[in-house]
């Protein structure tokens, strides 16, 4: 039986020249854009720290559990400087923990069964996300973000201080990557005794 010939060339039909190209994001529209990239994973992140926290022995939950103010702390500094930076505002935090809680029901990991792959893959989804949040409020301290005008407080994004307030928040999200990563080594060597 012949098979018909491979099209190994050019596609038929070359997108028109006439068609308008868009300019990528610069300035306010970029970091606003970036940032809500970051508070839809900072969603998934919250999430995934509340698997975590269940998946884990008693003792590492106690180590977990003061991440649940700290990921607060950062979401509202992230959507803070967002809603400096852009009209149309952050997007709605209930819907975005609505949508991953359902997205993430579906993992055997909670109080009753702690399937150790499992356990082991939210602790490293976990860990990639804080690494990209650090990375995140770095690259934002570096930027003509930390270099707004004053709009109050010293310890406010947007002010005087906004610098160390990335700074630090970046600090904050190396100790937790720190954390997550001596977690993910137990739990991963564990698996694999």
């Amino acid at each position: 039986m012949l098979r018909p010939p491979r099209s190994t060339g050019f596609p038929v039909r070359l997108p028109s020249p006439w068609m308008p190209v868009l300019a990528p994001a610069r300035g306010s529209t970029a970091v606003a854009s970036y940032l809500r990239a970051h508070l839809y994973g900072a969603a998934v992140g919250r999430s995934l720290l509340d698997h975590c926290i269940r998946a884990v022995d008693e003792g590492d939950k106690t180590r977990l559990e003061p991440l649940r103010a700290q990921f607060e702390e950062e979401i509202d500094t992230a959507a803070g400087v967002l809603a400096r930076l852009t009209p149309i505002g952050t997007p709605g935090r209930r819907l975005l923990r609505l949508s991953t809680g359902i997205t993430f029901s579906v993992l055997p990991v909670g109080p009753v069964l702690s399937d150790p792959l499992t356990r082991l893959a939210v602790l490293e989804a976990l860990r990639t996300l804080v690494v990209a949040k650090r990375s995140m409020w770095e690259l934002l301290a570096d930027s003509w973000v930390a270099d707004q005008p004053s709009r109050g407080d010293d310890d406010e994004v947007g002010g005087p201080g906004t610098r160390r307030v990335l700074l630090g928040l970046a600090d904050q999200a190396a100790a937790q990557e720190r954390l997550l990563e001596d977690l993910r080594r137990t739990y991963g060597l564990a698996v694999f005794e």
